[in-house]
């Protein structure tokens, strides 16, 4: 009976993994499974794989000689600990959503420590998020409310950001445009006269 728990197990970590490793071979240009789903894979992988460890260093360990058990358990805390170290890398690595309807979204992603927090705008397209182009840097610090509204006859991206500073927390209000043809940024002095073009 355990035996098929852990080969169930094994079964449910494999094809988690094969979900967490589709967007590597398969999609391009930044393209991503809808929701997360292949990081949210990779994490339930990797916590399967940590008990499956355990319980194959419990079940073979029993009465076997006390070299064997010790070897047997320094083997499963370092398969434990990898496992951990990947659920750390995967939660680090977890986007977050800022904005969504039914034909784009938006992430916020980590762009390096000069750049922490780009946003990326993505087209939903089935069970895949195509990736269209990069915001910008945000140049926020926490994100309170994020709205954006595409406006096909004008070529626009309207971009309305509530957020704090990286030192403060106070919330300021930003409103941004953008193509959407190509994700090019306006300058802020055209604020005005894009405002005025869309209520038109």
């Amino acid at each position: 009976m355990k035996k098929l728990v852990i080969f169930s197990m094994a079964i449910i970590a494999f094809v988690l993994l094969a979900i967490s490793l589709v967007p590597l071979l398969f999609l391009e240009h930044g393209d991503r499974l809808v929701w997360q789903l292949s990081n949210w894979a990779w994490i339930f992988a990797s916590l399967l794989v940590a008990i499956i460890g355990v319980m194959l260093t419990i079940h073979y360990s029993k009465g076997k000689h006390i070299l064997w058990k010790i070897t047997g358990w320094l083997g499963c805390i370092a398969l434990v600990m990898a496992c951990l170290f990947s659920l750390y890398v995967a939660t680090f690595d977890h986007d977050e959503k800022i904005w969504s309807s039914k034909e784009y979204v938006v992430y916020s992603e980590y762009g390096g420590f000069i750049d922490p927090n780009i946003f990326v705008l993505y087209k939903r397209d089935g069970f895949i998020d195509r990736r269209m182009f990069s915001l910008g840097s945000s140049g926020f610090g926490e994100v309170k409310e994020a709205d954006y509204s595409m406006y096909y006859d004008y070529d626009l991206i309207k971009e309305e950001i509530d957020a704090t500073g990286f030192e403060s927390d106070s919330v300021f209000h930003c409103t941004s445009f953008y193509r959407l043809s190509d994700g090019e940024r306006f300058d802020q002095e055209k604020n005005d006269s894009l405002l005025k073009l869309i209520k038109h």
